[in-house]
């Protein structure tokens, strides 16, 4: 993975496929597991193979890497066991994104694994220790990794201390690890933790081990990195970022999906590229192809 970074100066990631499929009236995704059963169930499926290929389409037109994710983002070993799935669910999940890319037939796609906080994203106080998390994720990123993925990834962790500790248990099965962070408008760890301070902190108690950071389910403008220490932002590899600048609280709460206009967002997320080296862009919340669209045309305008 540290080859792909050094060959290409941008690489883009998928826009949030999980939030599409759920404005779908046709699709009804499970209460615990989200969009991941849905690879059992034949038209579910042919649409969530639809939509990826979309964005594979995306980065071949204007030839760059994609990151595309297997949809494993709550497939513990806690919610596996509870719900009525195969026990193979996240190796079936790998497998099926690895079709998708095979048949897309465009070689610079790298598929990771997504695990996600053992409890609520937006709240910190539920956050598990380092300890506790590194132990609860632990089955599910060694399940990820004999599944055959380029990376793993953490997202929406609104903690310092289970991110600790699911980066402990990713970097343990040898994969790259990145480490995705919620934040506020304020640029800080939903925990309160300034976002430069704690990239610091995990670095250090984790001796460098993270491929990268990344803050993801966050708007574009809170990452504030004129605001971060060179060293901390030089570690920020990734924004998979909310098409709406609304708190996560409110955006919780909407029954429809909001979005800013797409040309700032898009903009800003080129600034944090541009200026700020922040190398793979993305979409979360309320963010479709028009959004990858829009990065990459603007990423074309500025490497002409």
């Amino acid at each position: 993975m540290h080859s792909l970074f050094s060959a290409y100066p941008f690489v883009l990631s998928e826009a949030a496929i999980c939030e599409r499929l759920r404005g779908n009236d046709a699709i009804t995704l499970h209460p615990t597991l989200f969009n991941s059963p849905l690879i059992y169930d034949e038209s579910a499926a042919k649409l969530l193979s639809s939509i990826t290929h979309q964005y594979i389409d995306i980065a071949r037109e204007f030839e760059v890497p994609i990151i595309i994710a297997a949809p494993t983002w709550r497939l513990d070993a806690q919610r596996v066991a509870a719900a009525d799935v195969p026990v193979s669910i996240n190796r079936d999940a790998v497998d099926f994104i690895q079709k998708i890319k095979q048949d897309a037939g465009y070689e610079p796609v790298y598929v990771t694994g997504l695990l996600a906080p053992k409890n609520d994203c937006y709240d910190p106080n539920a956050a598990l220790s380092f300890g506790e998390a590194e132990s609860f994720h632990a089955t599910q990123a060694e399940q990820l990794a004999e599944a055959g993925l380029d990376l793993l990834t953490a997202q929406t962790v609104p903690a310092v201390s289970e991110a600790e500790g699911m980066a402990r248990a990713m970097i343990a099965t040898g994969l790259p690890a990145v480490i995705g962070l919620c934040i506020t408008r304020e640029g800080k760890v939903l925990d309160g933790t300034p976002l430069d301070d704690a990239i610091d902190m995990l670095d250090e108690r984790l001796d460098g081990g993270p491929l990268g950071y990344a803050v993801n389910c966050s708007h574009p403008s809170f990452v504030n990195a004129e605001q971060m220490n060179p060293r901390a932002l030089s570690r920020l590899l990734e924004i998979s970022a909310n098409a709406s600048s609304i708190d996560h609280g409110e955006l919780e709460h909407l029954e429809q999906t909001a979005e800013d206009d797409i040309d700032e967002w898009a903009d800003a997320m080129i600034e944090l590229h541009k200026t700020h080296g922040v190398k793979i862009l993305g979409g979360c919340c309320g963010t479709t192809d028009r959004h990858l669209r829009s990065i990459c045309e603007k990423v074309r305008q500025i490497t002409r």
